[in-house]
């Protein structure tokens, strides 16, 4: 059964100490059983985009969608023979020893080809053509759409937002989430794996789904999200993929990267709106 794993501190984090950081370990691991299909870190939130479509008008503001001090920084996909072997997969991440790991099983369409994968294979080693984007569609509670606001029966169908954007080869693979209630929290802590249900407690807002698109900047990506229908009742981050060797000293990533770790890289939401093609 697929997982997505995702990586925050969250509120309660413990100061990430570079020397415990065995994260190439971690993903020697996983490779080797099998149980790793993709993943990969995100940019700082500074770094986020988020995109809503509100009366026919696309909103474009810098920062993540959650107000909570939890934020998504890196992502897996693993294949698990069940929920036990997820968490067990997860504890030994070492985000788990300071933050948390949030597991997520996915919605398995009843049409759905038997076997089929989220991740396609071979995908970890496809070199990117363009520059690409976690694509983090996001549920708001009373976020629905209004009867009136200039959509036709065509915007609101997610698998037609897929055909076109799979037929302009922007995207890369996705997938729709179980709810929050299927969520499962793991953190270890003094060496005692903690468990709980649920999702990210304190936001309002919950991940629905995702999808990794490839695109030419910053602009397309609005443009390819604003046609997302989430977008008119949700919302839709947007959040660049930071390179990272998994084998990299700790100790000189972490001062290689505490520069931009609070700027941000990206161009400020409103101008890449501008150029955006809506």
């Amino acid at each position: 059964m697929e997982y997505a794993l995702f990586y925050a501190e969250g509120a309660d984090a413990l100061p990430y100490v570079p020397e415990q950081d065995n994260v190439g370990e971690w993903v020697d691991e996983v490779e080797a059983r099998g149980v790793s299909e993709y993943g990969e870190r995100l940019r700082p939130e500074q770094d986020a985009t988020t995109v809503r479509v509100r009366g026919g008008e696309v909103l474009v503001v810098d920062g993540p969608f959650t107000e909570s001090k939890e934020s998504i920084g890196g992502f897996d996909v693993i294949e698990a023979s069940d929920l036990d072997e997820a968490i067990e997969v997860a504890s030994k991440h070492p985000v788990a020893s300071f933050g948390r790991v949030e597991i997520r099983p996915f919605v398995r369409w009843p049409d759905a080809e038997p076997g089929s994968r989220v991740v396609p294979a071979g995908f970890a080693d496809r070199s990117a053509a363009g520059s690409r984007y976690l694509m983090l569609v996001v549920a708001e509670p009373g976020g629905e759409r209004g009867a009136v606001d200039g959509s036709t029966p065509e915007d609101d169908d997610p698998e037609a937002w897929v055909r076109e954007m799979d037929g302009r080869g922007v995207r890369q693979f996705g997938e729709v989430l179980r709810p929050p209630a299927d969520a499962t929290f793991v953190q270890r802590r003094h060496g005692e794996v903690l468990v709980t249900d649920g999702g990210f407690a304190e936001a309002k807002e919950w991940v629905a789904g995702f999808d990794l698109i490839e695109v030419r900047d910053l602009a397309e990506a609005i443009e390819v999200a604003a046609k997302h229908p989430m977008a008119r009742g949700g919302a839709i981050e947007l959040r660049p993929l930071w390179p990272f060797d998994v084998h990299e000293d700790p100790l000189v990533r972490e001062a290689r990267e505490g520069a931009d770790r609070f700027r941000r890289l990206e161009p400020p939401a409103a101008e890449a709106l501008a150029g955006a093609a809506l």
